[in-house]
């Protein structure tokens, strides 16, 4: 991976003098994605509200929908409150995106796809995903 500064802060206009600058984990998020968009790597950022019991009932709901569809890796890593979940197969982060945004109203999740995020990463996602399946 040939990581450069400049990709990373490629969303910040900065003058040659500056020397700090204010960098979001969707910058590096979004670089990570972009530097590995050959490989079709996408990364779902997921987002857990503070602990109550209504979370833990969203949670376990998620967790065993996703076991019966069949993303076991994901339901897992779901149930350990993962915050970043890394993809190599497209199609399985498409279904994964899916099922979240469909089976939990408490738990939010972001899409990061080749350096994009939103809704322009998911038409990519969704466009690779049903080409290569």
């Amino acid at each position: 991976m040939d990581t450069t500064l400049d990709t990373v802060f490629s969303s910040h206009h900065r003058s040659a003098d500056e020397t700090v600058t204010a960098l979001h984990h969707q910058d590096i998020v979004a670089a990570f994605t972009a530097q590995l968009s050959s490989q079709r790597v996408a990364v779902l950022h997921m987002l857990y509200p503070k602990t109550d019991a209504r979370t833990h009932r969203s949670l376990d709901h998620l967790v065993g929908a996703l076991q019966n569809h069949g993303l076991h890796q994901v339901a897992t890593l779901v149930g350990r409150e993962a915050h970043y979940l890394v993809f190599k197969d497209v199609a399985e982060a498409w279904r994964a995106l899916n099922e979240i945004r469909h089976d939990s109203l408490a738990i939010g999740v972001h899409l990061y796809y080749k350096g994009l995020s939103g809704d322009a990463a998911e038409r990519a996602l969704d466009t690779d995903a049903h080409r290569l399946h």
